[in-house]
């Protein structure tokens, strides 16, 4: 089944070349090696304790602390 492309929608451009990523309308493939050397797959998660301790002030106001 083929998909007709409205005339007036903006074309796709898709580019390999990294120098292209701040050009606007331009969508960069890049494997997953320079993806991570990017930091697109960097943690920024909290640590459960992080998240236990951030939370410690609501838990004083449930006990009525």
């Amino acid at each position: 089944m083929s998909r007709e492309i409205p005339a007036d929608s903006p074309s796709l451009v898709v580019s390999y070349d990294i120098d292209d990523a701040l050009t606007p309308g331009i969508m960069v493939e890049v494997d997953a090696e320079l993806a991570e050397e990017l930091g697109a797959f960097e943690e920024t998660a909290l640590s459960e304790a992080a998240a236990a301790e951030a939370n410690q002030d609501l838990a004083e106001l449930t006990r009525g602390g």
